[in-house]
Parts: structure tokens; sequence; C-alpha cells
């Protein structure tokens, strides 16, 4: 499953596909459910290959919340920007 998202997630961004839905009003673009939930896939592999142990994610605002396993085996919740899905502080 996972191969198969990275596989999905290289070609679309070879084909400029996941771009526009980063530039929309929305972090998670502004399209049906599945695109939305295609772009939320592709920020979790993101963050993940960032060395984010992220779990899901979510819209929160403008920005991306997503639940990160801590190193004790919790789970606790981080911001981060849609575009370069820096941690931000609040």
């Amino acid at each position: 499953m996972k191969n198969t998202i990275i596989a999905l997630v290289t070609v679309a961004s070879l084909a400029g596909v996941a771009v526009p839905a980063f530039a929309s009003t929305s972090p998670f673009g502004d399209g049906t459910d599945d695109a939305r939930a295609f772009v939320a896939e592709t920020m979790l592999t993101r963050l993940n290959e960032q060395g984010v142990p992220a779990t899901s994610v979510e819209e929160w605002g403008d920005l991306v919340r997503a639940w990160v396993k801590t190193d004790d085996g919790h789970s606790e919740m981080r911001y981060f920007t849609p575009d370069t899905l820096r941690p931000v502080a609040l």
C-alpha cells in the first residue's frame, strides 16, 4: 500500500497534478473528496519522508494538523505549513 501511494505521488508530481491543489485557498484543495484525500495522503507521505512519524493529517484553518507518534508511543498534534510542511509553533 505504501509503495502504491509513493508511486502515485511521484506520478502526480511529475504530471503537475498535486501542485495546483496546494495553491488553492484550502490546504487540501477545493476539489472532490477523493482529490482532497489524495492531497492528504501526499502530505502524509511527504512528512514521513522528512522524518516526521505522522500517522494522519487534516486541515486546520490554513495549516495542516498532523498526528505524530512520539518516542514513548503516544500521539501528539503538530502543525505545519501546507506548501513546505515546515513546523509551525502556535
